[in-house]
Parts: structure tokens; C-alpha cells; sequence
């Protein structure tokens, strides 16, 4: 499909050639991330010296999709600023990324509207909401195999702007080795890969699954291990992460590629560590699990959502009840990976004193790295259709939405309310109720002590087999690190003491579990950070919500108002119902 663009703005720079087969000069903008919450993990990265979590693998992927005799240079916001040069140098800007980057996209946008710069969005957030960026020259809606071929096409038609969009899910077993060699690793704490796209599950409030489907696809084991030789050639040792939605979506063909890594890993001398995402169900499968510690995996997120049977039930998230999650998470320690979670509170399910519970569950787990938020209502997710049909819906600007029809916009700009991101609907509970529970959750599991406990209970637990040898230049990072966390955890009163018994437990399990243990303890350095951000997000959002918002406080506080029907009006109390449509889940 391909629609025209908003003929009213500017026109592009008469610099873009008649074709894209001609040489062109593509800048690529990473803009940068929301720097508080908890998924940011900078400080971690400038411990070692880095100056960033992960490089664009977006744009990476974007650029091998795109003709290769055009140039390519990457500005990474979350890095450094963008060069002048750069910018000036450029035919054509290419740029994109999440929500929680849209107003760089935006930005960047309209600097290149005033300087007739050819500009085109992407990626997940231009996916979910193309309408707000229609004064970019072309957006690329949906994954760019498909998708970037009907716009060079419409390009070389003389046609280049414009909405390019495909019904289809591309084949990945296509997809070219992205442009790693665009990039310098040592800007970044560590590298993405990607071996499948899509989730089978289908959970409420994800979105991942109205992006990229339930089918997941999977690349050939020959094409992923040629990404991971195209690391190993440009000199990158260490971490790597699999970003895929869920790393076990498909076992059948997940299976094979891992007996191909596991031989991959033997010829090359174990080069690197893995990272990955993944459904609660790893657990249940002991021979994946078995790969996996073979293959040097050592940190998996689960999507955890909440210890309560009713929520996890309601959000349509049942695979988490089928064994009890600490007992799952346990066995995985036993294969010697590490467990990171994500939370979230303000489902309709959560009852009064959902803190208590929550904090229990994240401390006797001993999952260190917990993610814990407030719900978000994303752009075409199932729950934001349900909620716009109760008249629940909150937009960008405070705003009661009433209107069940509504195309629902989320715009990420700076608020009063959802200063941190989530709670755009009306809840079933007093918000201010909510977000006085979110405070005390991660006022608690953030604490010094608290955090540093889980990190010796989980060190005791796992039992990691380590194969990875490092090279000098991950030594020279590591030492840094190793400086860096003692230095200012020595240096800080609360942690000191609690740092020493840590340090001195940890190494009388042996040099593997005393490294897990200080890589884990440097994490507090981003965690108490953030904690610190979070907090004041928190009173502002109390503050908001009790003296300043206009819409209702919770469900019950919402007026009668005539269904779309009209037939009979309806308290919108009772109309915001806790069924569940499906059983499924996501990550």
C-alpha cells in the first residue's frame, strides 16, 4: 500500500537524486531515550567507559536493506550530539525508533522540513501511529523488508514521498547481516542481535503482537551464525544480546539454531556471552534450558507481570500460573542463568495493598534486576480498545476521552500526570492509591540492603558453567567496571558495609559466582539512580492526580453516562468489565 504525504509542506532538498540506484548520502539518527526509568542502563555503561546501553540495531538492519552503494553514517543520539557536518553532508535522513523517542523523531522532522531535508520515519512508534508523522517525507510503516522496497520502487517511479505499507510479515530468513561495521563498539555497554520476530501469545496490553504477529519467524542457523561471525570478525568480544519478543516463540526452529551455536561457540573459542527475552515457560523445557547454558546464555528477561493468579488470568497472561513462578525462576538459576523481570501495577484485577505482595514475591525470588512500572494503554493493543470502549481512555493532554470511537493517539511529551509512563485510562482503584504503592514498592526493593541482598541469595542459587574467556580489550572494560563499582560503592555510606560482606561471601564461591555477583552489585549504581528519578516522577504524579486532574479518580467516581447505543444508559462503574477474552500471553 502506498499513500501520498501532506502536499502543503516544504518541499525536499533538490539534492535527493531522480533514483535511489544512484549514490546517496544516508544519515542515520538514533535519537535518545527517556532517561528515567529503569530499562536505561547508562550508568552501567559509563562504568566501563562506555557511553550507552546498545547500539541501533534498527538502523543497522535499515542500512543492509537499503542500496549498498549508497554511504551511511550513524549519529547516536543516546552517544553524542550530531555533527553539523554530518547533517550538512547528508542527501537523505533516515530516522525512527519507539515511543519514548518520539519527540526527537518529531524534532528531527521539522528541522529537516525547514531545510528541505529529504527525511524519512520508521519503527515501531511511526508503525503504531503514523498519523502523527506525516510531515515527514515518507514513513515506512511495518518491517522494512517488505516495506523499504515499495518506497525505493515509488522513488524510482519519481514518487518518493509519502505512507509505505505492507499487510504482509516478511520472511526474516532474508533479511540481510546488518551494518555492525557502522558503529563503534566501544561506545556501548553491549551489541544486538536478533534471530526471530513475533510472539505466540497474546497478552492484553502488548503490542508486540499487533506489530510483528503471533507467528514467530525465525532466521536459518547458517544466516543468524554469519551475524554473529560478522561480530567475531570486526573484533567485538562479550555480550551480546538476542532482542527478539520472545526468544522460545518458536522451540521448533529455536532448537536447531542453538545445536548450531553450541558448535559455532567450540571452533570459536566461546568469543561471547548471551542475553535474551523470553516467556516464563524456558522453565519447563530442560533442554532448551540445557542449550542455553551451553551456549554461555546468562541473563534471561521475563515478562512477570505480577505474583497474582486473577491478574495474570485477566490480562490473559495464564501461562505464568501453569507452575509457581518462583519454582520456574529457580530452575533456571539451577542452569546458570540470571532472572530480570518485569512489573507492572494498575491492572483492574490488583487489589488494595498490591505492594505487600509484590515486594515479597521480588525479594524472595531474588531477582535483582526487577522492572516495575505503571500499566500503559498502548496505541492498538487490545486493551486500549477495550478501554475506549468504557469511555476509560485519558489522552496526551489530560483529557477524558468519552468518544468510543476515538483513534486513539499517545503522544510522549513531557506531562504533569503520566510523568513516567503508564496510567492513561481511568482505573478501577484511586490512582493516587496506585501510585502511592508503586512508591513504596521500589522505595523498598531499590533499598540498599534489599537489593544487595537478593544479589548474594541469587549468587548462592545459581550455578553458572563458564566457557567464556575474556579477551584484553573485555579485561581492560572489565577492570574499569570492577575500579568503578568498588570505588563508589565503598565511597557511599549506605553501601559500604553492605558492599564488604558481599564482596567477601561472593569470592568464597569461587572466581565465576564472585564476577556475577560484582557485575550484579555495579547494577545498583543505575538502579539507585533511577530509584532517586522515579520517586519525585511519583510525587508529582500525586500531586497531579490529587489537586489538579479533571478526569475521575478511579471507575467508581465516573458519571452515569448512555452507552453508544443508546438504548440504556449504564453507570460506567459497572460497564468496565474484568473478562477475559482469550487465554495467551506475551513478554
Amino acid at each position: 500500500m502506498h499513500s501520498t504525504s501532506n502536499p502543503s509542506r516544504l518541499p525536499a532538498s533538490s539534492r535527493l537524486p531522480e533514483s535511489p540506484d544512484s549514490p546517496v548520502r544516508c544519515l542515520m539518527i538514533q535519537p535518545c531515550f527517556e532517561q528515567t526509568n529503569y530499562w536505561n542502563f547508562v550508568e552501567s555503561a559509563k562504568a566501563i567507559g562506555a557511553k550507552a546501553t546498545a547500539p541501533p540495531l534498527g538502523l543497522m538492519t535499515v542500512a543492509a536493506l537499503l542500496p549498498q552503494q549508497w554511504e551511511f553514517r550513524i549519529a547516536d543520539q543516546n552517544v553524542g550530539p550530531v555533527e553539523e557536518s554530518d547533517w550538512q553532508w547528508a542527501d537523505v535522513i533516515c530516522t525512527g525508533g519507539m515511543l519514548p523517542q518520539q519527540p526527537g523523531i518529531l524534532q528531527w522532522v521539522e528541522r529537516a522540513n525547514a531545510e528541505g531535508k529529504f527525511v524519512v520515519v520508521g519503527g515501531p512508534d511511526p508503525t503504531s501511529q503514523p498519523q502523527i508523522y506525516q510531515d515527514a517525507d515518507a514513513v515506512i510503516v511495518g518491517e522494512g523488508e517488505l516495506t523499504i522496497p515499495m518506497w525505493l520502487d515509488a522513488w524510482r517511479d519519481g514518487n518518493p514521498k509519502g505512507q509505505f505499507e505492507s499487510p504482509h510479515k516478511p520472511d526474516v530468513t532474508t533479511t540481510p547481516t546488518p551494518r555492525f561495521d557502522l558503529v563503534d563498539f566501544n561506545d556501548y555497554l553491549h551489541v544486538g542481535v536478533q534471530s526471530s520476530r513475533g510472539c505466540p501469545y497474546n497478552c492484553e496490553f502488548c503490542d508486540i503482537i499487533e506489530l510483528f504477529g503471533r507467528r514467530p519467524r525465525v532466521k536459518t542457523p547458517d544466516q543468524f551464525l554469519a551475524e554473529l561471525q560478522k561480530l567475531y570478525d570486526l573484533g567485538y568480544r562479550g555480550w551480546v544480546d538476542f532482542t527478539d519478543d520472545n526468544f522460545i516463540g518458536n522451540r521448533k526452529l529455536i532448537k536447531p539454531l542453538l545445536v548450531a551455536l553450541k558448535q559455532w561457540n567450540e571452533d570459536h573459542n566461546y568469543p561471547f556471552v548471551f542475553s535474551t527475552e523470553a516467556s516464563i515457560n524456558l522453565a519447563d523445557d530442560k533442554e532448551l534450558l540445557e542449550l542455553m547454558r551451553d551456549v554461555q546464555f546468562r541473563y534471561v528477561f521475563l515478562g512477570i507481570e505480577s505474583p497474582d493468579e486473577e491478574t495474570l488470568i485477566h490480562t490473559q497472561k495464564r501461562i505464568n500460573t501453569v507452575h509457581p513462578i518462583i519454582d520456574r525462576v529457580r530452575t533456571i538459576y539451577d542452569h546458570g542463568i540470571s532472572v530480570a523481570a518485569g512489573l507492572i501495577i494498575g491492572f483492574d484485577t490488583d487489589k488494595p495493598g498490591t505492594d505487600g505482595p509484590m515486594i515479597r514475591f521480588i525479594q524472595e525470588s531474588g531477582i535483582t534486576l526487577s522492572m516495575v512500572g505503571l500499566l500503559s494503554a498502548l496505541p492498538n493493543t487490545q486493551l486500549t480498545r477495550r478501554l475506549a470502549k468504557e469511555r476509560r481512555l485519558i489522552d496526551s493532554e489530560h483529557n477524558w476521552i468519552q468518544d468510543t470511537g476515538v483513534n486513539y493517539e499517545l503522544r510522549s511529551a513531557e506531562s504533569k500526570d503520566q510523568t513516567i509512563s503508564g496510567m492513561n485510562f481511568i482505573t478501577t482503584r484511586d490512582r493516587v492509591e496506585i501510585y502511592q504503592e508503586l512508591r513504596n514498592i521500589i522505595e523498598n526493593v531499590y533499598s540498599p540492603r534489599a537489593f544487595m541482598d537478593r544479589v548474594i541469595d541469587t549468587a548462592a542459587r545459581i550455578k553458572i558453567v563458564n566457557k567464556h574467556v575474556p579477551n584484553a580489550w573485555e579485561f581492560r572494560r572489565m577492570f574499569k567496571g570492577f575500579r568503578t563499582i568498588a570505588w563508589r560503592m565503598l565511597r557511599d555510606k549506605r553501601t559500604r558495609s553492605l558492599y564488604i560482606r558481599n564482596f567477601v561471601r561472593a569470592a568464597m564461591m569461587g572466581p565465576t559466582k564472585f564476577e556475577y555477583a560484582h557485575t550484579v552489585m555495579g547494577s545498583f549504581l543505575h538502579f539507585d539512580l533511577q530509584t532517586q528519578k522515579m520517586l519525585d516522577a511519583l510525587d508529582v504524579s500525586i500531586d497531579f492526580a490529587k489537586n489538579h486532574a479533571t478526569y475521575p479518580r478511579s471507575v467508581a467516581d465516573m458519571p452515569a453516562i448512555a452507552p453508544a447505543n443508546n438504548l440504556h444508559p449504564l453507570p460506567l462503574a459497572q460497564a468496565g468489565g474484568c473478562d477475559t477474552q482469550t487465554e495467551g500471553k506475551s513478554t
